[in-house]
């Protein structure tokens, strides 16, 4: 048994906006679609190595620490299930360990599931004498996990790091990767933690499902998010934070008119009392019904913005940073 160790981490992200779109066909379906994200510094990290025999996989911050003779054993757990598959997928008759953690509160919506993806399947592929590349085989394992087709937005954020325009062209996803400077996103950025899990998985197929069966006013919405995400791209390429503040805004008003499990009554207080200190705008992350709120306001307003949010009782900020780093994978 060989002491190679392989570790890898990959970031999360906060979609800013044009999320949903990401899914084929809806970008196909809205013509000018694009998706805005941001790298943090909540990030996914693993560990891989040869173990003497089966598949052994540990996550300290869920508890688990489960042992089989095969990756297929473990993929009825949903808190093994992904990176089981990816076992599967990548190191099919490999005896190996796996010890990972998400870096961001379980169903917070910030991607958490794809970055963990992106890292793992990175370490299991050096593990294996290969290289990851693009966002396929990721994209199908995880949508393999879910049953439910899965977005690709998260992914490129995991690779990349830092801030994505993602424009989904016929026939091409054009990745457009801009620099951040994370002192300056500090002071206008405010993440909040509702506290309450979503599943992104639920929430885009009903948005999904409404759209393919010809809902007008989905489609009306999803208009009106792709206009919203527009607009933030190009307030992103002038690093212009207060038009981006009022992207924000004008996405959160398109995407709450949805589905009914978009929004909730606690990420509707958040956003109103956000508003009430002086944000620009704020919007529910991924998929919405709970998970984490994203906020931008004046720098001035910022400190007042997180008060007002603390004082909620339920919930918290969640302290969190742009990050320029990517997908990073090292050899012990």
């Amino acid at each position: 048994m060989t002491s190679k160790t392989v570790e890898a981490s990959a970031p999360a992200r906060v979609d800013l906006a044009g999320g949903t779109l990401d899914l084929w066909p809806l970008h196909v379906l809205h013509r000018g679609s694009v998706t805005v994200n941001l790298a943090i510094d909540r990030r996914a990290t693993c560990r891989v190595r040869r173990s003497g025999k089966g598949v052994r996989l540990i996550a300290p911050d869920r508890e688990i620490d489960v042992t089989a003779d095969s990756a297929r054993e473990l993929g009825e757990d949903p808190g093994t299930a992904l990176v089981a598959a990816l076992v599967e997928e990548i190191l099919p008759d490999s005896p190996v360990e796996v010890e990972y953690r998400s870096g961001v509160p379980f169903g917070s919506g910030l991607g958490g599931s794809s970055a963990l993806a992106v890292a793992v399947a990175a370490a299991l592929s050096q593990l294996s004498g290969t290289s990851l590349e693009g966002v396929d085989l990721v994209r199908d394992v995880e949508t393999r996990v879910l049953g439910k087709p899965a977005g690709v937005q998260d992914y490129y954020s995991a690779f990349g790091g830092a801030l994505h325009c993602l424009w989904f062209e016929t026939g091409r996803t054009v990745a457009e990767r801009l620099d951040v400077r994370p002192p300056e996103w500090e002071k206008h950025l405010t993440l909040f933690d509702t506290g309450a899990s979503h599943s992104s998985g639920m929430n885009n197929w009903e948005v999904f499902r409404k759209r393919l069966e010809g809902d007008a006013s989905v489609a009306r919405s999803l208009d009106r998010i792709a206009a919203a995400a527009r607009d933030m791209a190009d307030a992103a390429h002038k690093n212009d934070f207060p038009a981006m503040g009022r992207a924000l805004a004008d996405e959160w008003a398109a995407r709450r008119e949805l589905a009914p499990v978009v929004s909730s009554p606690a990420i509707e207080r958040a956003i109103a009392a956000a508003r009430d200190a002086g944000a620009w705008g704020g919007k529910a992350c991924g998929a919405g019904g709970g998970g984490c709120v994203v906020f931008l306001a004046p720098p001035e307003r910022t400190p007042a913005v997180r008060d007002a949010l603390a004082g909620l009782g339920d919930g918290s900020v969640l302290p969190v940073k742009a990050e320029r780093r990517g997908l990073e994978v090292g050899v012990g």
